[in-house]
């Protein structure tokens, strides 16, 4: 048995190793990071990484041979008579041992393969879109969280003024100088103010929630920074053929031309072969055989026809498809450039005036009230301004980093 300072030496190690590994888990996770473990470690992103190496070990055998097959017969064996099923009797009964190999044609094959490698570009695009997914989603989650919890610091405060006013209403109260209409409201504006905390924070669970549905972590402290997105409106739009959803339509391009490959090869013949050895009695001589079987195509306007019409029409179908997902794709960049320019001004006017005058006006009720020159209605009614036109800029801020992290996402990568 371990002695008593063995056992203390290992709980000791491993007390630090814990407080270690708590010490590194509670690193500050900035944005990038989060954006990269999730474009890195996502589940979803995962799958579609097996879905891509399940692909590209398909494209070595796509245009493989088919196996041989062993071929074992009986020939000509008497049905009847005094020789019936018997082996050994006459002539003419055989035990055959063989080797058949079907030979598609060369085109066919070479197409099987344009096939399989058209399905490793496929895997790819989904890929990518699998990442894009797996980054707005944590982009997304991380702003919503940083900005719950700004907000609460935020109702916090405010809270903390709304409690300290109920007590300051009901002290005036108490000595005369008050009304127990300014008092009670002073004391529901507070407990409003709780409710609304209780909100934030359950907007706050959320967020966080589902950030570590994108990284993986159980508990997540964030970067006191804010991700910055500077936007070249010119450059976002040359980059536009790069996007995933697009990117993802040279891939089903090449998919369906390869499916119509493969049909035209259907019109050409395929054939087999055989090697057979015939063994007979020993009275009798043994025999070998070599056969060749070629395919005829000769009902083309039936089956081969209709076929190639159909791949045909899948290529145009693709490439309807990519026109509209261009103007899709094109008209949703001007709809959050326009957003953005819109947020912009918003933000610009709420920061630089409706801001500063809400707390010029709360700061002058507060005077006011403490010099008995205004109520506690009034002075309620004037934070309460107050607190919404924070809430409102930080609000816009949301937004604004909402769509300057779709907006570099989506469209910020360079057409290769």
């Amino acid at each position: 048995m371990p002695s008593i300072r063995a056992t203390k030496a290992w709980l000791l190690s491993c007390a630090a190793f814990a407080a270690i590994a708590g010490g590194a888990h509670a690193e500050p996770l900035s944005f990038a990071d989060a954006i990269e473990r999730a474009r890195l470690e996502g589940p979803s992103v995962a799958a579609q990484r097996a879905s891509v190496t399940a692909a590209e070990r398909s494209v070595r055998p796509a245009g493989a041979l088919p196996d041989p097959q062993l071929v074992l017969g009986l020939q000509n064996v008497p049905a009847d008579g005094p020789d019936a099923y018997r082996l050994d009797r006459d002539f003419m009964t055989m035990q055959s041992v063989g080797i058949m190999q079907d030979m598609p044609n060369g085109a066919e094959r070479r197409a099987r393969r344009a096939i399989a490698a058209a399905e490793v570009d496929r895997a790819g695009a989904a890929l990518d879109i699998a990442r894009l997914e797996a980054e707005l989603g944590a982009a997304e989650a991380w702003i919503e969280l940083y900005f719950a919890e700004r907000r609460l610091t935020v109702i916090d405060r405010l809270g903390e003024e709304a409690r300290a006013l109920a007590v300051a209403a009901r002290g005036r109260l108490a000595g005369g100088a008050g009304s127990v209409d300014g008092a009670i409201a002073a004391e529901i504006e507070a407990a409003r103010i709780d409710d609304r905390r209780a909100d934030l924070a359950a907007q706050a669970t959320a967020a966080r929630a589902q950030l570590q549905r994108w990284v993986g972590d159980t508990a997540i402290e964030l970067e006191p920074a804010a991700p910055q997105f500077p936007i070249d409106e010119a450059q976002l739009r040359a980059n536009l053929d790069a996007h995933p959803n697009l990117a993802a339509y040279g891939a089903e391009a090449a998919v369906a031309d390869a499916n119509l490959r493969f049909a035209r090869a259907e019109r050409a013949p395929d054939w087999s072969w055989s090697v057979m050895y015939q063994r007979r009695a020993p009275q009798f001589s043994d025999m070998a055989s070599v056969e060749v079987r070629i395919g005829l195509p000769l009902f083309q306007s039936g089956r081969q026809g209709p076929l190639i019409e159909a791949r045909r029409a899948e290529v145009q179908g693709v490439e309807a498809q990519r026109t509209a997902a261009e103007r899709q794709v094109s008209a949703m960049l001007e709809r959050l450039l326009a957003e953005r320019r819109a947020t912009l001004a918003n933000l610009s006017r709420a920061r630089d005036m409706r801001l500063p005058l809400a707390r010029q006006r709360a700061e002058a009720a507060s005077g006011a009230f403490a010099g008995g020159a205004a109520s506690a209605e009034q002075l309620i009614l004037a934070r309460r301004d107050a607190l919404e036109a924070e809430l409102d800029v930080l609000q816009l801020e949301q937004r604004l980093a909402m769509l300057g992290a779709a907006l570099t996402l989506q469209y910020g990568r360079s057409a290769p």
